[in-house]
């Protein structure tokens, strides 16, 4: 008997589980009655991540009827939280040149020096008239982006204005490193 494919979890890595604690804080006392109708908004895919730029994320989201636009509004590092970052980034030995994917310790190491790549001040807005706030589309736009930037977690620090095409573009490699062009393929291969 075949066994029924399960929906990918959000969170899954502490890069997508940073996102959902913009909604599924741990200091929560009481469930929150949005959240089911999020997920299964965002599981549907009825979320679109419209437009993902340096500092900004535009979700559409088709409950029913109604396309709303969720906004958020990401502050980028500063110049100097961004050398930071981009030294602690190139100290990992892959730092998700071409793949995209990040080792946790990396997350770990950058939450430790102040470098969160979900900031706590992320604004966010919403088309619809709901007086909740986060509002579902938002809601369900976050467990989206989770979903995304769990796939993809290079994608958390572009959204703050890291590149890692400068990254990987660094010339500071460890000693014990060199760039592939130095090496003679005759003579590595025989």
């Amino acid at each position: 008997m075949a066994s029924t494919p399960q929906p990918p979890p959000f969170g899954a890595t502490p890069w997508g589980k940073e996102w959902l604690r913009r909604v599924e804080p741990i200091t929560a006392t009481r469930p929150n009655p949005m959240l089911p109708r999020a997920r299964s908004l965002a599981r549907s895919e009825s979320v679109i991540v419209d437009t993902n730029t340096i500092g900004s994320i535009r979700c559409v989201v088709s409950a029913g009827k109604k396309m709303e636009t969720a906004t958020f509004t990401v502050p980028r590092y500063s110049a100097a939280h961004k050398r930071t970052a981009l030294r602690i980034v190139t100290s990992h030995p892959t730092h998700g040149r071409g793949s995209g994917d990040l080792p946790d310790a990396l997350h770990a190491e950058l939450v430790s020096g102040g470098l969160a790549p979900v900031p706590m001040d992320v604004d966010t807005a919403c088309t619809c008239s709901s007086r909740t706030d986060p509002c579902v589309h938002v809601t369900a736009a976050t467990y989206a982006i989770s979903l995304i930037v769990d796939q993809s977690p290079t994608t958390a620090l572009a959204i703050r204005g890291l590149d890692l095409a400068e990254a990987a573009a660094s010339t500071d490699f460890p000693a014990r490193w060199m760039p592939i062009e130095n090496v003679d393929a005759a003579a590595f291969y025989g």
